[in-house]
């Protein structure tokens, strides 16, 4: 994604790291659809809708270091690039999008070369669940760009593009009063460019739940998962019991399976996996705070999560989401997000820590992921945005780096108008490998005119 969209807030860092890390119980957790139900009190018949479009021109520097010594190139660049999104209830049914995208031409000066670049990235959602209904559904579709073991990239707008449409239903039947079983069935369908392969997967679920007092649910999820990719069929079968609790300023959850996986090759020779399975949630809210700590233990592939993790509305996703082959991964991650640490301030941060065994190569994996943002109100009209963000992977020592970048944005905004706004971005990149490809160094310089919107009505 071009960087003229680098600065989206604390909440939406913390929402790109708790991508890549759904609990293992996730089909025990409220279903989007149940969430936007749980609104229709507060929000029904709300519709909100907001954009911008931006134009800009920039100045790129890049240092590229190899064993022949250093290269430098400094390149000019003019864009544009804008984002749309929104929300729209009426009843049962919600409607969740946003989608933003940036097309940039870059002069190669020594060469005199010309390059465009275009990214599009975005998710929509829409959900169906009528309390009086026994049936839900919903249908999901995003855009976003992934890597596989290619490693980390200067530009983010380089990345493989991946689109996912995804859709299920929901039979709920209640055999007591406070006892509750869902039956559903969840598909996701991928499909991009480049190394990007196209997958299939399936979900067959069975949720039985129980609410033991005002506060606590506890529930046993059983699930069979089958996903299709580059002629691999796994089919997955996990079973968890889940404990869920209320709290009067955050929320506890925690739950312990196992999970059993088989997987298929092309020659029909056939492999099982099998692991232990669990995950502890602690997260509290407050006043203009939240803070959330979690564990996770789960056995699953990229191809698998397509029609299980459906993520949070957001204004854009991370650069990158990882694509796995069969893996147990242990994480833990931690997030924290302020609004009120100060009169004229925010902050936020999140820490993620994982280790990933491959069933299908053997291989142990460590991944590492930090964000913090600091914003600052000078003045009613002027605001200073600072973000920082590392990612990391590393072999089988958690210490031995293999590659690693390093983010750091920095914005003064200026505001012309009520929706017009002029911005000076200065972004500077660091990439370290050990693969056989250079280091690099990038600066950008940015002057960014943005002309917005935003419209909401109650009805």
């Amino acid at each position: 994604m071009a960087r003229a969209q680098g600065f989206c807030g604390g909440r939406l860092l913390a929402a790109g790291l708790l991508l890549g890390t759904v609990a293992p119980g996730v089909l025990a957790q409220t279903p989007p659809a149940q969430t936007a139900a749980k609104t229709n009190g507060t929000a029904e018949g709300v519709t909100a809708l907001n954009g911008s479009a931006s134009v800009f021109t920039a100045v790129t520097h890049t240092r590229t270091s190899a064993a022949g010594g250093t290269e430098s190139n400094t390149e000019p660049s003019i864009g544009v690039s804008g984002d749309i999104g929104g929300s729209w209830q009426r009843g049962a049914s919600r409607l969740d999008l946003r989608y933003g995208g940036s097309l940039e031409t870059t002069r190669d000066r020594p060469t005199g070369g010309q390059t465009d670049n275009s990214s599009v990235t975005g998710l929509s959602r829409f959900n169906y669940l009528d309390p009086a209904n026994p049936v839900d559904f919903n249908l999901g579709h995003s855009i976003e760009s992934v890597r596989n073991s290619t490693g980390f990239v200067i530009n983010p707008s380089s990345y493989d593009t991946r689109q996912t449409v995804t859709g299920g239903a929901g039979l709920r039947l209640r055999p007591g009063d406070l006892t509750t079983l869902r039956l559903s069935a969840q598909a996701g369908h991928s499909y991009g460019g480049g190394a990007v392969n196209a997958g299939d997967s399936v979900t067959a679920s069975a949720e039985l739940a129980r609410r033991l007092d005002e506060r606590s649910t506890g529930s046993l999820v059983a699930s069979r998962s089958w996903s299709n990719e580059d002629q691999l069929d796994i089919t997955i079968d996990s079973a968890q019991l889940i404990y869920d609790r209320l709290l009067d300023a955050g929320r506890f959850r925690i739950g312990a399976g196992v999970s059993q996986a088989d997987t298929q090759y092309p020659n029909a020779s056939d492999t099982t996996s099998d692991a232990v399975t669990g995950f502890a949630e602690r997260s509290w809210t407050g006043d203009g705070f939240q803070t959330s700590v979690s564990f996770n233990r789960r056995l699953s592939d990229s191809v698998t999560d397509i029609s299980l993790n459906l993520p949070p509305i957001f204004d854009f996703l991370p650069d990158s989401v990882r694509v796995r082959d069969l893996v147990i991964s242990d994480s833990i991650l931690i997030t924290h997000n302020n609004d009120n640490l100060c009169d004229i301030c925010n902050v936020g941060f999140g820490l993620e820590g994982a280790i990933l065994k491959s069933q299908l190569t053997d291989t142990t994996t460590h991944e590492y992921t930090a964000s913090a943002n600091l914003g600052l109100q000078i003045t009613d009209l002027q605001r200073l945005e600072f973000a920082y963000s590392w990612q990391a992977d590393a072999g089988e020592s958690a210490g031995d780096m293999v590659q690693q970048i390093h983010r750091l944005d920095s914005r003064w905004v200026r505001q012309l108008a009520e929706y017009t706004r002029f911005a000076v971005e200065f972004n500077q990149s660091y990439l370290d490998t050990t693969l056989p490809v250079p280091n690099e160094r990038q600066y950008v310089l940015r002057l960014v005119l943005t002309h917005g919107f935003s419209l909401m009505a109650n009805r």
